[in-house]
């Protein structure tokens, strides 16, 4: 009947009701998901950091022998950095 005035307010309001609590189930869903990630990127980081270390201190002691057992500059520029 189209003399019949229908609310639509009523129906506005609870749409924005449902997006904005559907926002926010989205961000709390999201934080619980990727901060369990995101501490185990930090712990993979500390360990590549320590493992690069390492790597360095090794690198300075093959250097060092090499220059004991009297080994050619042109040798020793052919080794492969690991960083």
């Amino acid at each position: 009947m189209p003399w019949v005035k229908r609310s639509h307010e009523s129906y506005r309001f609870y749409w924005i009701i449902a997006g904005i609590a559907s926002v926010m189930a989205g961000v709390l869903a999201g934080y619980s998901w990727w901060g369990d990630t995101a501490s185990v990127v930090t712990i993979v980081e500390q360990q590549l950091t320590r493992s690069q270390a390492q790597v360095r201190v090794l690198e300075k002691r093959v250097k060092a022998l090499e220059a004991k057992l009297g080994m050619d500059d042109a040798e020793s520029a052919s080794t492969a950095k690991a960083y």
